[in-house]
């Protein structure tokens, strides 16, 4: 594995490299070894300091599945449970089929019921596949104004594409959305609040949020996108994610945060649920997340991986050593766990170009963890 000043001088390699291909307009990185940091790194300019929030996109999802299981240890929730134990709509759920015109019919009642479980994986087929995008797509966004109607939505005219467990498929919205409107029935609170009190304020994340303040969006990263060959920038003030209302806490893409944030979450789960002697879980419960959950041979798992929750466990061959953790977020965010060295990095940039799971920036990221060359 490589020193702790190999590291640093890697990751600001890779900020030289991000801007010098104009792949973003700046960004932020960090390292953790047994969960204290080893170095940080800005690039890009004043703007990209420790007070820049980025647009976590899917690594939202970590922080609902770490939601989650605080409930489950309080016996709250129950992940095998049906998920029509919370909101009964969703027992008359039927597996659908996509039609020659792009419209969606019901074909099947499934042989059970979605859970918690099937959802945390990617295994309930809600939401999920082009049936489920199509779905997604054709919602309107007059239905798009907050967690309940939406999952009000999910429940009285979705399909699932597939018999739940019988395949994974990502599910970008759907399937966490609806795990944090149960959060939102058995807590009372709405989730964000939810996050705040059981996480951010107790871990001292102030910058955190679904509904950033006016001072907090002039602290954002701009989005990079690339027209007609040049480079611009996008700020979709009153929204994290884009298209989705800052009313709307979508569970699985819209939450917001800075680099301190972040290394003080990940710090927390790389110590076992704990951190500076305030507990927000047990450390059973953080083994249990990032836990490989299904078959390997199960249909529709990426190669070399396995699903975990609110993140993917490497089990096979793969770029990344067997037992790594990784979640990444749609706008170009990263965060990699190499457990058996207790390493965590954290990548932060929101850009349109090079934000893909084997994208240039990823990759660079992850060689400087495990000490290799080359992108």
């Amino acid at each position: 594995m490589p020193t702790d000043a190999q590291i640093r001088t890697a990751l600001d390699t890779l900020g030289t490299h991000q801007l010098a291909a104009h792949e973003c307009f700046g960004g932020a990185a960090a390292v953790l070894r047994d969960g204290e940091v080893i170095c940080e790194s800005y690039f890009g300019g004043d703007r990209f300091s420790d007070r820049a929030l980025f647009r976590l996109a899917s690594m939202t999802k970590l922080f609902t599945a770490a939601a989650v299981m605080k409930l489950a240890e309080d016996g709250r929730l129950h992940i095998e449970a049906p998920v029509s134990t919370y909101l009964p709509a969703f027992a008359h759920l039927k597996i659908g089929t996509l039609t020659a015109d792009g419209s969606v019919r019901a074909a099947s009642m499934p042989r059970r019921e979605i859970t918690p479980f099937d959802l945390l994986t990617h295994t309930a087929g809600l939401g999920a596949d082009t049936l489920g995008n199509r779905e997604y797509d054709l919602m309107p966004p007059v239905e798009k104004v907050s967690l309940a109607r939406v999952v009000d939505r999910y429940g009285a005219s979705f399909h699932l594409a597939f018999e739940p467990g019988s395949r994974a498929a990502y599910s970008g919205f759907a399937g966490y959305d609806v795990l944090a409107r149960i959060i939102e029935l058995v807590t009372g609170m709405s989730f964000g609040a939810y996050l705040k009190a059981a996480f951010f304020d107790p871990l001292g994340m102030p910058d955190t949020t679904f509904a950033p303040t006016p001072e907090q969006y002039a602290r954002f990263s701009p989005v990079q996108k690339r027209v007609r060959g040049e480079e611009i920038e996008v700020n979709f003030r009153g929204e994290v994610f884009r298209g989705i209302p800052t009313t709307y806490e979508a569970a699985g893409a819209a939450l917001a945060s800075t680099l301190p944030d972040l290394v003080r979450f990940f710090r927390m789960l790389a110590r076992g649920g704990e951190l500076d002697g305030v507990r927000v879980l047990r450390p059973e419960s953080v083994r249990c997340m990032i836990a490989p959950k299904l078959p390997d041979n199960l249909p529709g798992l990426l190669p070399g991986e396995n699903n975990a929750f609110g993140c993917f466990v490497v089990t096979g061959a793969h770029r990344l050593p067997r037992g790594s953790v990784y979640t990444h977020g749609a706008y170009g965010t990263h965060a990699l766990f190499l457990p058996r060295e207790n390493l965590v990095g954290i990548l932060l940039k929101n850009s349109y170009v090079d934000m893909s799971l084997t994208s240039h920036a990823t990759i660079e990221f992850e060689n400087a963890l495990l000490g290799k060359s080359g992108t």
